[in-house]
């Protein structure tokens, strides 16, 4: 290889895995690769994101549709895609799933085990502490500084700084897709339904907790979970949000934009839909507001 040629030679990928829920648009252009989970039904095994939606998920199972699985990768897996991005690239940062809440992260080191040390140095695992676009916000901070032409070293270092300040949570119209995904009791999935609660899920430290319930019409829940979502708008930063949802309709979406908009005033707010595994645990007419904190 000539000199000229290894000058242009790429120096760090960014890879990412489906349920980061950024817009696909956005991901080509960027150059972002994709590991893809799997959901399994009575139908047989789909491709997250690229074989089966949210929508096809969601209507399966209101239909009568009884498998759910989710499926990460498995370490072989994770392997092949690792070989094959440092056939063209120095250096990988693999943005991962919380491990609190994931095996991905436990699949993608597990298949370092027996690889090549020089292709192991080369290879760096992030923990997001987040998922769906909560993960997407370190996703977009990982590319952005690649392109700019920071090390592995610094963009690392902004991202553990960064996993602290996003703010991943959801509200979901009922609790029965969490109930059907242990989520919930089937005592608490009881009450809830009894007195029309609707569970607020978010990530702390890691891990996916239930932080409040609202009650009454959803609709009337929903305002409630966006006022107090962007409550403190002198700690949000205004450059970019994520509405991401799971099955709501076109005047739903916008219904949602504009009580968000009457609360804070982002520079952008993108709506994204979530990914089948993601929706497969909360249900339709789950959706949430992601953004960062100062």
């Amino acid at each position: 290889m000539d000199k000229q040629t290894n000058l242009k030679r790429p120096r760090i990928r960014i890879l990412a895995e489906c349920i980061c829920d950024l817009p696909k648009s956005w991901l080509l252009e960027h150059n972002v690769d994709i590991v893809y989970f799997s959901v399994e039904t009575d139908s047989g095994v789909f491709a997250d994101t690229s074989e089966i939606t949210s929508e096809n998920l969601i209507e399966y199972i209101i239909s009568g549709g009884k498998k759910t699985l989710s499926i990460v990768p498995s370490p072989e897996e994770y392997r092949v895609i690792f070989e094959q991005n440092l056939a063209k690239y120095d250096e990988i940062i693999m943005v991962t799933t919380s491990r609190k809440i994931s095996v991905a992260f436990e699949r993608a080191q597990k298949a370092l085990d027996g690889m090549d040390a020089e292709y192991v140095r080369r290879i760096h695992l992030f923990d997001s502490w987040h998922l769906s676009s909560g993960m997407g916000h370190l996703v977009v901070k990982a590319v952005e500084m690649a392109e700019s032409g920071a090390s592995v070293d610094e963009i690392l270092s902004a991202l553990e700084v960064l996993k602290n300040k996003v703010s991943t949570s959801f509200i979901a119209e009922s609790v029965d897709f969490l109930y059907r995904n242990g989520r919930v009791s089937e005592k608490a999935k009881k009450i809830c339904t009894a007195f029309d609660i609707h569970p607020i899920l978010e990530m702390k430290d890691g891990a996916l907790v239930m932080k409040s319930v609202t009650f009454g019409s959803y609709r009337k829940a929903c305002i409630r979970y966006i006022k107090q979502t962007l409550r403190n708008p002198k700690t949000i930063e205004k450059n970019a949000a994520y509405i991401t949802h799971a099955g709501c309709s076109t005047k739903m979406i916008d219904f949602i934009k504009g009580e968000a908009e009457k609360v804070f005033s982002f520079d952008n707010l993108t709506v994204t839909k979530a990914s089948a595994t993601i929706s497969s645990n909360c249900g339709p007419n789950t959706f949430g507001i992601l953004f960062i904190r100062k």
